[in-house]
C-alpha cells in the first residue's frame, strides 16, 4: 500500500535544465574556470561541489560559486524560463483523493519556493525539503520515514536522474523514474540503475499507484 509519494523536483516536477546549464556556464565564467561544457551538461543535478571536482576544478570557492549560481538560477526562474515538465493534473488528483507529497531536491529552498511560486503550485506539496536541510538524499528520506512512522515499501520515490534511483534503493522505497524531454539523465542510463517503474509523465505515476494499492 502506498501511502506517501516523494518527488526529485528539477527535471521532475521542472523543466530547468536549460537554465541551469546557463546560470552553471555564466557563474564558472564569471570566476574564471575553463571547462568542457559537455561534462558539464552530464553532471547536472550533482551537488556543487561534487560538480566542481567531477570537473576536475578546484573547490576554494565552491560557496561563492553555489550563492551566484542560485542567484542566476533563481533569477531565470522567476522571469520565466521555468515550466512544468508535463501535466501536473494527475497531482493533483492524487493529492485531492488524500495522497501526501514531498519533495526532496539538490536545489535549495530559496530556489524551490521560487520556482513552486512561479509554476502556480503552492499547496500541492506537503512540504519541500531543499539541499541544505540534507546530506544525502536517502537519510533525509530514511529520518522522515521514521518520522511519519511510514515503513519504506509503502512510500514511491519519483526522480528522472540514475542517482535518484540509487538513493530511492538506499531508502529501501520503491524507485519510479521519469523520463522526458526534461530528465537530466538519458534513458539507458536510468535503465542500468534498474527501477521499479519507469515513466513518461505522472498519468503513469498515478496507474501505478492505482495498480499496487490495488493488488492487495
Amino acid at each position: 500500500m502506498i501511502k506517501t509519494i516523494f518527488f526529485d523536483f528539477d527535471g521532475t516536477i521542472s523543466d530547468a535544465r536549460m537554465i541551469a546549464f546557463n546560470s552553471l556556464v555564466r557563474t564558472l565564467e564569471e570566476f574564471g574556470y575553463d571547462f568542457d561544457e559537455k561534462r558539464l551538461m552530464s553532471l547536472l543535478g550533482v551537488k556543487m561541489k561534487g560538480m566542481l571536482k567531477m570537473l576536475g576544478l578546484k573547490v576554494k570557492d565552491v560557496e561563492a560559486i553555489r550563492d551566484k549560481f542560485y542567484t542566476y538560477f533563481t533569477e531565470m526562474a522567476v522571469a520565466g524560463g521555468i515550466r512544468p515538465c508535463v501535466s501536473l493534473k494527475p497531482l493533483w488528483k492524487m493529492k485531492g483523493e488524500g495522497m501526501p507529497m514531498y519533495v526532496i531536491s539538490n536545489s535549495r529552498d530559496d530556489f524551490l519556493k521560487a520556482s513552486i511560486k512561479k509554476l502556480r503550485i503552492e499547496g500541492l506539496f506537503t512540504e519541500v525539503y531543499g539541499a541544505e536541510r540534507f546530506k544525502h538524499k536517502d537519510d533525509m528520506m530514511s529520518a522522515l520515514f521514521k518520522k511519519m512512522k511510514l515503513k519504506p515499501c509503502e512510500v514511491i520515490y519519483v526522480g528522472d536522474r540514475f542517482s535518484d534511483i540509487e538513493f530511492a534503493r538506499e531508502a529501501g522505497c520503491v524507485a519510479v523514474a521519469i523520463h522526458n524531454k526534461c530528465s537530466f539523465s538519458t534513458l539507458d542510463r536510468i535503465k542500468e540503475e534498474e527501477p521499479d517503474f519507469i515513466v513518461r509523465d505522472f498519468y503513469g505515476l498515478g496507474k501505478i499507484v492505482g495498480k499496487l494499492n490495488n493488488s492487495g
